[in-house]
């Protein structure tokens, strides 16, 4: 059985600013060699301490950043090597819950509502998403 998403030796490297004009700036090893699978229906939780790249990994599964090395792969697409419009197309297909609930959820609704709420708005056009939100003020 194929996983829905395939993580293999991921890393992330970020270059600092110069501390001086005839060097380059120091490397920071933000992520190491991460490999990890996910198959429909499971689910996956990432722990660590504060600055131990939990953020970084959310950002390159998600396809926000380019990863120094590695690949990411969902439903059998590599998301690195897509172009813009197909990427934006597979973006669909998943969504990000950011660390702090706070900014993310709200307190007024139910998770379960919370939840289905993207798969719902997922095949409609963004014309309606702007009317049901009008309505919901």
């Amino acid at each position: 059985m194929n996983p829905l998403l395939l993580v293999r030796d991921l890393t992330k490297h970020y270059r600092l600013p110069r501390e001086s004009v005839l060097q380059p700036g120091p490397i920071v090893h933000a992520l190491r060699g991460v490999s990890f699978e996910l198959q429909a229906g499971k689910s996956l939780g990432i722990v660590g301490e504060s600055g131990s790249g939990k953020s970084t990994l959310a950002r390159l599964v998600m396809a926000l950043e380019p990863p120094t090395s590695g690949a990411v792969t969902l439903l059998g697409r590599d998301l690195h090597a897509l172009p813009s419009d197909a990427l934006r197309a597979a973006r669909r297909d998943f969504q990000m819950v950011f660390q702090d609930p706070y900014g993310s959820l709200d307190p007024r609704q139910r998770v379960g509502r919370i939840v289905a709420e993207a798969p719902a708005h997922r095949d409609r056009p963004r014309a309606d998403h702007a009317a049901e939100a009008d309505r919901r003020r």
